[in-house]
Protein backbone atom coordinates (compact mmCIF):
# COMPACT_ATOMS: atom_id res chain seq x y z
CA UNK A 1 0.00 0.00 0.00
CA UNK A 2 2.94 2.37 0.83
CA UNK A 3 4.85 1.60 -2.28
CA UNK A 4 1.21 2.34 -4.08
CA UNK A 5 0.91 5.47 -2.81
CA UNK A 6 4.35 6.63 -3.03
CA UNK A 7 3.97 5.85 -7.16
CA UNK A 8 0.54 7.94 -7.35
CA UNK A 9 2.54 10.50 -6.13
CA UNK A 10 4.90 11.01 -8.79
CA UNK A 11 3.96 12.88 -11.95
CA UNK A 12 3.34 10.72 -14.89
CA UNK A 13 6.43 12.60 -16.76
CA UNK A 14 8.86 10.53 -14.66
CA UNK A 15 7.36 7.23 -15.17
CA UNK A 16 8.72 6.72 -18.46
CA UNK A 17 10.73 3.96 -19.59
CA UNK A 18 13.64 6.13 -20.65
CA UNK A 19 15.39 8.25 -18.17
CA UNK A 20 15.95 12.41 -19.36
CA UNK A 21 17.99 15.02 -17.70
CA UNK A 22 15.71 18.08 -17.58
CA UNK A 23 14.75 21.16 -16.45
CA UNK A 24 10.81 21.33 -15.80
CA UNK A 25 10.72 25.01 -14.33
CA UNK A 26 12.11 28.09 -16.10
CA UNK A 27 13.00 29.83 -12.70
CA UNK A 28 15.35 27.20 -11.72
CA UNK A 29 19.21 28.29 -12.73
CA UNK A 30 22.42 27.35 -11.49
CA UNK A 31 22.59 23.73 -10.86
CA UNK A 32 25.78 22.32 -9.88
CA UNK A 33 26.24 18.78 -8.73
CA UNK A 34 29.66 19.31 -7.07
CA UNK A 35 31.83 15.93 -6.49
CA UNK A 36 34.79 17.15 -3.83
CA UNK A 37 36.24 14.14 -3.79
CA UNK A 38 37.25 15.27 -7.44
CA UNK A 39 36.92 18.91 -7.36
CA UNK A 40 34.68 18.32 -10.27
CA UNK A 41 31.33 17.99 -11.61
CA UNK A 42 31.14 14.25 -12.96
CA UNK A 43 28.14 12.35 -11.26
CA UNK A 44 30.07 9.53 -11.09
CA UNK A 45 31.09 8.51 -7.98
CA UNK A 46 32.30 5.88 -5.53
CA UNK A 47 29.20 3.70 -4.18
CA UNK A 48 29.20 5.23 -0.71
CA UNK A 49 31.18 8.40 -1.39
CA UNK A 50 28.69 12.29 -1.39
CA UNK A 51 27.79 14.58 -3.81
CA UNK A 52 26.61 18.32 -2.98
CA UNK A 53 23.86 19.45 -4.95
CA UNK A 54 23.21 22.80 -5.34
CA UNK A 55 21.12 25.28 -7.35
CA UNK A 56 18.70 28.34 -7.39
CA UNK A 57 15.21 29.49 -7.83
CA UNK A 58 15.17 33.37 -9.42
CA UNK A 59 12.99 35.84 -7.95
CA UNK A 60 11.25 33.53 -5.82
CA UNK A 61 11.05 32.92 -2.25
CA UNK A 62 11.81 29.84 0.33
CA UNK A 63 9.41 26.88 -1.05
CA UNK A 64 8.97 23.39 0.14
CA UNK A 65 11.23 21.09 -2.64
CA UNK A 66 11.62 17.50 -2.68
CA UNK A 67 13.67 14.59 -4.43
CA UNK A 68 13.81 11.13 -5.16
CA UNK A 69 15.92 8.70 -7.21
CA UNK A 70 15.28 6.14 -9.27
CA UNK A 71 17.22 3.28 -10.39
CA UNK A 72 17.59 2.17 -14.47
CA UNK A 73 19.48 -0.31 -16.26
CA UNK A 74 22.74 0.46 -18.46
CA UNK A 75 20.73 1.87 -21.07
CA UNK A 76 18.93 4.11 -18.96
CA UNK A 77 15.45 2.18 -19.20
CA UNK A 78 13.44 1.53 -16.44
CA UNK A 79 14.98 -1.62 -14.53
CA UNK A 80 12.38 -3.85 -12.18
CA UNK A 81 13.70 -3.34 -9.37
CA UNK A 82 11.51 -2.25 -5.96
CA UNK A 83 12.17 0.94 -4.03
CA UNK A 84 12.86 -1.43 -1.51
CA UNK A 85 16.15 -2.68 -3.36
CA UNK A 86 17.96 0.27 -4.46
CA UNK A 87 16.74 2.64 -1.39
CA UNK A 88 17.81 2.63 2.25
CA UNK A 89 15.50 4.70 4.24
CA UNK A 90 12.94 7.13 2.81
CA UNK A 91 11.87 6.65 -0.94
CA UNK A 92 11.36 10.26 -1.25
CA UNK A 93 12.85 13.58 1.18
CA UNK A 94 12.41 17.05 1.38
CA UNK A 95 15.32 19.77 1.07
CA UNK A 96 16.19 21.52 3.97
CA UNK A 97 18.98 23.81 3.87
CA UNK A 98 18.37 27.07 2.13
CA UNK A 99 19.55 30.54 1.92
CA UNK A 100 18.22 34.18 0.32
CA UNK A 101 20.46 35.96 -2.10
CA UNK A 102 22.47 38.65 -0.57
CA UNK A 103 23.98 41.64 -2.22
CA UNK A 104 23.08 40.34 -6.04
CA UNK A 105 21.27 42.56 -8.12
CA UNK A 106 19.36 39.06 -9.24
CA UNK A 107 17.07 37.86 -6.65
CA UNK A 108 16.90 33.96 -5.86
CA UNK A 109 16.76 31.69 -2.76
CA UNK A 110 19.82 28.75 -3.18
CA UNK A 111 18.87 25.32 -2.11
CA UNK A 112 21.87 23.07 -0.90
CA UNK A 113 21.36 18.83 -0.21
CA UNK A 114 24.25 16.47 0.36
CA UNK A 115 23.54 12.93 -0.69
CA UNK A 116 23.85 10.07 0.29
CA UNK A 117 22.21 11.28 3.67
CA UNK A 118 20.83 10.13 6.64
CA UNK A 119 17.23 10.13 4.99
CA UNK A 120 18.38 8.45 1.60
CA UNK A 121 21.17 6.19 0.43
CA UNK A 122 21.48 3.78 -2.39
CA UNK A 123 21.78 0.52 -1.61
CA UNK A 124 22.99 -1.00 -5.13
CA UNK A 125 25.73 0.50 -7.82
CA UNK A 126 24.56 1.63 -11.13
CA UNK A 127 22.55 4.06 -12.79
CA UNK A 128 20.06 6.46 -11.31
CA UNK A 129 17.81 9.39 -12.05
CA UNK A 130 17.94 12.00 -9.80
CA UNK A 131 14.67 14.24 -9.75
CA UNK A 132 13.44 17.14 -7.78
CA UNK A 133 9.89 18.39 -7.36
CA UNK A 134 7.89 21.04 -5.67
CA UNK A 135 5.42 20.51 -3.35
CA UNK A 136 2.70 19.80 -6.17
CA UNK A 137 4.74 16.83 -7.07
CA UNK A 138 5.65 18.69 -10.31
CA UNK A 139 8.99 17.75 -11.43
CA UNK A 140 11.60 20.69 -11.05
CA UNK A 141 14.00 19.17 -12.68
CA UNK A 142 16.39 15.98 -13.13
CA UNK A 143 19.75 14.79 -13.50
CA UNK A 144 21.67 11.21 -14.09
CA UNK A 145 24.23 10.07 -11.61
CA UNK A 146 25.80 6.81 -11.40
CA UNK A 147 27.46 5.26 -8.62
CA UNK A 148 30.51 2.21 -9.13
CA UNK A 149 31.22 -0.37 -6.57
CA UNK A 150 34.94 -0.21 -7.30
CA UNK A 151 35.74 -4.16 -8.07
CA UNK A 152 37.10 -3.92 -11.22
CA UNK A 153 40.40 -1.96 -12.11
CA UNK A 154 39.69 -0.11 -15.07
CA UNK A 155 42.30 1.41 -17.40
CA UNK A 156 41.67 3.97 -20.52
CA UNK A 157 43.87 5.34 -22.88
CA UNK A 158 43.14 7.07 -26.43
CA UNK A 159 45.40 7.58 -29.39
CA UNK A 160 45.35 8.60 -32.89
CA UNK A 161 42.88 7.00 -35.52
CA UNK A 162 43.48 7.98 -38.84
CA UNK A 163 40.98 6.47 -41.68
CA UNK A 164 40.75 7.39 -45.50
CA UNK A 165 37.45 9.43 -44.68
CA UNK A 166 38.54 10.95 -41.26
CA UNK A 167 43.10 11.21 -41.33
CA UNK A 168 43.22 13.97 -38.41
CA UNK A 169 39.83 14.36 -36.50
CA UNK A 170 39.16 10.83 -34.93
CA UNK A 171 40.44 9.58 -31.77
CA UNK A 172 40.11 5.73 -30.54
CA UNK A 173 39.52 4.68 -27.13
CA UNK A 174 41.06 1.30 -25.37
CA UNK A 175 39.89 0.17 -22.21
CA UNK A 176 40.89 -2.79 -19.81
CA UNK A 177 39.11 -3.85 -17.24
CA UNK A 178 40.69 -6.34 -14.94
CA UNK A 179 38.15 -8.09 -12.89
CA UNK A 180 39.09 -10.15 -9.73
CA UNK A 181 39.06 -13.65 -9.58
CA UNK A 182 36.56 -14.10 -7.00
CA UNK A 183 33.88 -13.42 -9.44
CA UNK A 184 34.38 -16.63 -11.22
CA UNK A 185 34.04 -17.12 -15.07
CA UNK A 186 32.51 -14.04 -16.72
CA UNK A 187 30.72 -14.38 -20.34
CA UNK A 188 30.59 -12.20 -22.97
CA UNK A 189 27.04 -11.70 -22.62
CA UNK A 190 27.29 -10.70 -18.38
CA UNK A 191 29.63 -7.99 -19.14
CA UNK A 192 29.87 -4.88 -21.35
CA UNK A 193 31.41 -0.96 -21.62
CA UNK A 194 29.94 2.78 -22.33
CA UNK A 195 32.12 5.39 -23.31
CA UNK A 196 31.83 8.88 -22.30
CA UNK A 197 33.29 12.10 -23.47
CA UNK A 198 33.55 15.36 -21.10
CA UNK A 199 30.81 13.75 -19.63
CA UNK A 200 28.35 13.94 -22.22
CA UNK A 201 26.01 11.50 -22.81
CA UNK A 202 24.11 12.67 -26.56
CA UNK A 203 27.89 11.16 -27.71
CA UNK A 204 28.06 7.87 -25.16
CA UNK A 205 28.83 4.77 -27.12
CA UNK A 206 27.51 1.96 -25.37
CA UNK A 207 27.00 -1.77 -25.19
CA UNK A 208 30.56 -2.72 -26.27
CA UNK A 209 31.56 -6.57 -25.44
CA UNK A 210 35.05 -7.42 -24.76
CA UNK A 211 36.96 -7.70 -28.12
CA UNK A 212 39.28 -9.84 -26.20
CA UNK A 213 39.72 -12.30 -23.24
CA UNK A 214 42.82 -13.27 -21.32
CA UNK A 215 41.28 -14.53 -17.96
CA UNK A 216 40.33 -11.91 -15.87
CA UNK A 217 41.02 -9.44 -18.00
CA UNK A 218 38.76 -7.90 -20.73
CA UNK A 219 40.03 -5.48 -23.69
CA UNK A 220 37.67 -3.41 -25.20
CA UNK A 221 39.93 -2.04 -28.26
CA UNK A 222 37.56 -2.12 -31.01
CA UNK A 223 38.39 0.29 -34.13
CA UNK A 224 34.38 1.07 -33.86
CA UNK A 225 35.29 2.67 -30.35
CA UNK A 226 36.46 5.94 -32.28
CA UNK A 227 34.78 9.73 -31.37
CA UNK A 228 35.64 12.95 -33.18
CA UNK A 229 38.39 14.77 -31.10
CA UNK A 230 36.64 17.85 -31.61
CA UNK A 231 37.86 21.21 -30.52
CA UNK A 232 39.60 22.66 -26.88
CA UNK A 233 36.32 24.28 -25.98
CA UNK A 234 35.57 28.12 -25.35
CA UNK A 235 36.36 29.79 -22.32
CA UNK A 236 35.05 32.67 -20.61
CA UNK A 237 35.08 34.38 -16.56
CA UNK A 238 33.00 36.12 -14.97
CA UNK A 239 33.99 35.98 -11.52
CA UNK A 240 33.36 39.90 -11.62
CA UNK A 241 31.16 41.02 -13.61
CA UNK A 242 31.43 44.55 -13.88
CA UNK A 243 35.10 44.39 -15.98
CA UNK A 244 35.64 42.18 -18.94
CA UNK A 245 37.52 39.42 -17.73
CA UNK A 246 39.08 36.25 -19.96
CA UNK A 247 37.12 35.34 -22.79
CA UNK A 248 35.18 39.01 -22.68
CA UNK A 249 34.58 41.61 -25.21
CA UNK A 250 32.42 44.08 -23.36
CA UNK A 251 30.59 44.88 -19.97
CA UNK A 252 27.89 47.53 -19.52
CA UNK A 253 24.85 47.79 -17.07
CA UNK A 254 21.37 47.79 -18.54
CA UNK A 255 18.42 47.67 -16.78
CA UNK A 256 19.47 46.80 -14.18
CA UNK A 257 22.13 44.44 -14.61
CA UNK A 258 25.54 43.83 -15.92
CA UNK A 259 25.68 42.38 -19.17
CA UNK A 260 28.48 40.36 -20.72
CA UNK A 261 29.13 39.85 -24.30
CA UNK A 262 31.81 37.39 -25.26
CA UNK A 263 34.76 37.64 -28.46
CA UNK A 264 32.58 36.10 -31.42
CA UNK A 265 33.53 32.48 -32.41
CA UNK A 266 35.45 31.59 -35.61
CA UNK A 267 33.69 28.85 -36.90
CA UNK A 268 35.64 26.35 -39.50
CA UNK A 269 39.37 27.07 -38.20
CA UNK A 270 41.66 25.29 -40.27
CA UNK A 271 44.21 24.18 -37.73
CA UNK A 272 44.53 22.73 -34.10
CA UNK A 273 45.58 25.52 -31.12
CA UNK A 274 46.10 24.05 -27.88
CA UNK A 275 43.95 26.07 -25.43
CA UNK A 276 43.75 24.71 -22.14
CA UNK A 277 40.40 23.86 -20.64
CA UNK A 278 38.33 21.78 -18.23
CA UNK A 279 36.55 19.97 -20.31
CA UNK A 280 33.23 21.25 -20.42
CA UNK A 281 33.17 22.40 -17.08
CA UNK A 282 32.10 24.75 -15.02
CA UNK A 283 32.54 26.54 -11.82
CA UNK A 284 30.88 29.12 -10.00
CA UNK A 285 32.85 32.17 -8.24
CA UNK A 286 32.48 35.69 -6.94
CA UNK A 287 35.60 37.87 -6.68
CA UNK A 288 35.40 41.92 -6.43
CA UNK A 289 36.93 44.84 -4.49
CA UNK A 290 39.63 42.26 -3.85
CA UNK A 291 37.87 39.66 -2.12
CA UNK A 292 36.42 35.98 -2.69
CA UNK A 293 32.61 36.35 -1.82
CA UNK A 294 30.53 33.27 -1.29
CA UNK A 295 29.35 32.08 -4.72
CA UNK A 296 26.36 30.30 -3.42
CA UNK A 297 24.48 33.07 -2.32
CA UNK A 298 26.67 36.01 -3.38
CA UNK A 299 27.11 35.11 -7.02
CA UNK A 300 24.76 36.93 -8.87
CA UNK A 301 23.47 36.71 -12.55
CA UNK A 302 24.48 38.04 -15.68
CA UNK A 303 22.71 38.07 -18.97
CA UNK A 304 25.90 36.80 -21.07
CA UNK A 305 25.51 37.00 -25.18
CA UNK A 306 27.52 34.64 -27.58
CA UNK A 307 28.01 35.12 -30.89
CA UNK A 308 28.89 33.26 -34.12
CA UNK A 309 30.57 34.67 -36.98
CA UNK A 310 28.69 33.51 -40.15
CA UNK A 311 28.12 35.68 -43.03
CA UNK A 312 25.10 33.86 -44.18
CA UNK A 313 22.44 32.02 -42.23
CA UNK A 314 23.28 27.98 -42.77
CA UNK A 315 19.77 26.45 -44.38
CA UNK A 316 20.11 23.03 -43.21
CA UNK A 317 21.17 23.39 -39.30
CA UNK A 318 20.63 24.78 -36.40
CA UNK A 319 22.97 26.38 -33.64
CA UNK A 320 23.02 26.30 -30.04
CA UNK A 321 25.42 26.69 -27.10
CA UNK A 322 26.22 23.67 -24.75
CA UNK A 323 28.47 22.92 -22.03
CA UNK A 324 28.29 20.91 -19.20
CA UNK A 325 26.26 23.86 -16.95
CA UNK A 326 23.29 23.31 -19.51
CA UNK A 327 23.86 19.16 -19.70
CA UNK A 328 24.93 19.90 -23.79
CA UNK A 329 21.30 20.44 -24.01
CA UNK A 330 19.93 21.32 -27.30
CA UNK A 331 16.45 23.15 -26.47
CA UNK A 332 14.85 26.16 -27.52
CA UNK A 333 16.59 27.93 -24.45
CA UNK A 334 19.82 27.71 -25.58
CA UNK A 335 19.03 27.59 -29.35
CA UNK A 336 20.96 30.52 -31.36
CA UNK A 337 19.37 32.71 -33.70
CA UNK A 338 20.91 34.29 -37.41
CA UNK A 339 21.24 38.35 -37.37
CA UNK A 340 21.29 39.74 -40.78
CA UNK A 341 22.50 43.03 -39.30
CA UNK A 342 25.36 41.18 -37.27
CA UNK A 343 26.00 39.03 -39.80
CA UNK A 344 26.06 35.94 -37.38
CA UNK A 345 23.94 33.84 -34.96
CA UNK A 346 23.51 35.12 -31.63
CA UNK A 347 22.03 34.06 -27.80
CA UNK A 348 21.74 35.57 -24.77
CA UNK A 349 21.97 33.59 -21.22
CA UNK A 350 20.87 34.65 -18.01
CA UNK A 351 23.86 32.50 -16.28
CA UNK A 352 25.75 32.66 -12.79
CA UNK A 353 28.93 34.12 -12.06
CA UNK A 354 32.15 31.81 -12.43
CA UNK A 355 33.90 29.92 -15.17
CA UNK A 356 32.68 28.50 -17.98
CA UNK A 357 33.62 26.17 -20.56
CA UNK A 358 31.22 25.65 -23.91
CA UNK A 359 30.74 25.17 -27.57
CA UNK A 360 28.34 24.91 -30.50
CA UNK A 361 26.91 21.95 -31.42
CA UNK A 362 25.05 21.70 -34.61
CA UNK A 363 21.34 19.79 -35.64
CA UNK A 364 20.46 19.04 -38.63
CA UNK A 365 16.99 19.93 -39.32
CA UNK A 366 15.92 16.75 -41.63
CA UNK A 367 18.30 14.22 -40.17
CA UNK A 368 18.60 15.34 -36.79
CA UNK A 369 22.17 14.20 -36.23
CA UNK A 370 23.73 16.13 -33.62
CA UNK A 371 27.33 17.72 -34.10
CA UNK A 372 29.48 18.88 -31.70
CA UNK A 373 33.03 19.65 -33.82
CA UNK A 374 31.36 21.33 -36.81
CA UNK A 375 32.04 24.62 -36.07
CA UNK A 376 34.88 24.69 -33.95
CA UNK A 377 36.03 22.09 -35.89
CA UNK A 378 37.82 18.74 -34.74
CA UNK A 379 41.39 17.39 -34.69
CA UNK A 380 43.12 14.18 -33.11
CA UNK A 381 45.43 16.13 -30.84
CA UNK A 382 42.37 18.07 -28.90
CA UNK A 383 42.61 16.78 -25.22
CA UNK A 384 39.16 15.20 -23.94
CA UNK A 385 38.08 13.59 -20.75
CA UNK A 386 37.16 10.18 -21.65
CA UNK A 387 35.36 7.86 -19.01
CA UNK A 388 34.75 3.99 -19.22
CA UNK A 389 31.69 2.52 -17.38
CA UNK A 390 32.14 -1.35 -16.70
CA UNK A 391 28.48 -2.85 -16.27
CA UNK A 392 28.04 -6.74 -15.08
CA UNK A 393 24.96 -8.92 -14.65
CA UNK A 394 26.04 -11.89 -12.61
CA UNK A 395 24.49 -15.36 -13.37
CA UNK A 396 20.82 -14.52 -11.81
CA UNK A 397 20.82 -11.10 -11.13
CA UNK A 398 18.38 -8.58 -11.34
CA UNK A 399 19.97 -5.32 -12.44
CA UNK A 400 23.04 -4.13 -14.09
CA UNK A 401 25.93 -3.68 -11.48
CA UNK A 402 28.00 -0.95 -12.15
CA UNK A 403 31.53 -2.74 -11.21
CA UNK A 404 34.06 -0.19 -12.83
CA UNK A 405 34.88 2.97 -13.79
CA UNK A 406 38.41 4.48 -15.12
CA UNK A 407 38.85 7.88 -16.82
CA UNK A 408 41.88 9.66 -18.77
CA UNK A 409 42.02 13.71 -18.98
CA UNK A 410 44.71 14.63 -21.11
CA UNK A 411 47.38 12.14 -22.10
CA UNK A 412 47.46 11.12 -25.90
CA UNK A 413 49.27 8.28 -27.21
Amino acid sequence: MRKLLINLLFPLALMAQQAEEKVYDKSVNGIQFFNPETNDETTILKLGDKFILSFDMLDKGYERLYYSIRHYDRNWEKDNLFESEYIDGYTQSQIYEYQSSFNTRQNYTHYTLEFPNNDMRPKVSGNYLFTVYDADRKPVFSKKILYYEPQAEVGVKYERYSSAQNPDITQRVIVEASIPSNQGSIRNNQLSLCILQNNNWKVAQCNISPQFINGNLFTFGQLTNAFEGGNEFFTFDTKNITVAGYGVYRVFESEGKYNTWLYPVIPYPLDYTYNPDVNGAFYFRRFDLSQERDARNEGDYTPVSFFVNSTNPIDDKDLYVVGLFNNYDLSESNKMEFNEEQRGYEKTCLLKQGFYNYTIATKDKKSGRISFSEIPGSFWQTENLYQALIYYVPFGGTYDALIGYGEVRATRQ
